[in-house]
């Protein structure tokens, strides 16, 4: 008897189906496990590590492989990592392009900043302190417009 082992995992049930029928339509065999605890109660989901697809071992490599072309795992650059950059523009109407592709496909967005997490950590109050910033959806990459006055 093979040994099963788990390629990957997801919140939801119908997330990992989808998952589980690519890999039947290219010859992996595979199980679904934690399905049914996850549809009793969805909270219980990252408790328990997810709904995870099992797969034998002498399959892994190639389930890893075909999972990567379809878009199921996502290989980051450790070195390049996501972080902030400011930039300085001239006018309003130079932030509604990306500084590093000149996409328009981009977004203001807004997290916690640092004294929001500190407020939080010393006296269990959240102060509503954003950082805001620019984030890509066609690069990936986020950043900050500072209007330079000339």
């Amino acid at each position: 008897m093979d040994n099963w082992k788990t390629i990957i995992s997801f919140t939801y049930p119908h997330e990992a189906h989808m998952a589980k029928g690519y890999l039947e339509s290219e010859g992996i065999e595979t199980l679904i496990q934690d399905e049914m605890t996850v549809q009793v109660n969805n909270f219980y989901s990252n408790a328990i590590g997810g709904v995870k697809i099992l797969i034998r071992d002498k399959d892994y490599e190639e389930a890893l492989k075909i999972l990567k072309k379809g878009g199921y795992i996502i290989e980051q650059n450790k070195e390049e990592g996501l972080k902030i950059e400011t930039y300085n523009i001239k006018s309003e109407s130079e932030k509604y392009k990306c500084p590093y592709c000149g996409s328009e496909n981009i977004e203001r967005a807004k997290r916690p900043n640092f004294l929001a997490v500190i407020g939080v950590l010393i006296i269990n109050t959240f102060f509503p302190f954003y950082q805001r910033y620019y984030h890509c959806f066609d690069c990936k990459k986020e950043w900050i417009f500072k209007i330079k006055k000339v």
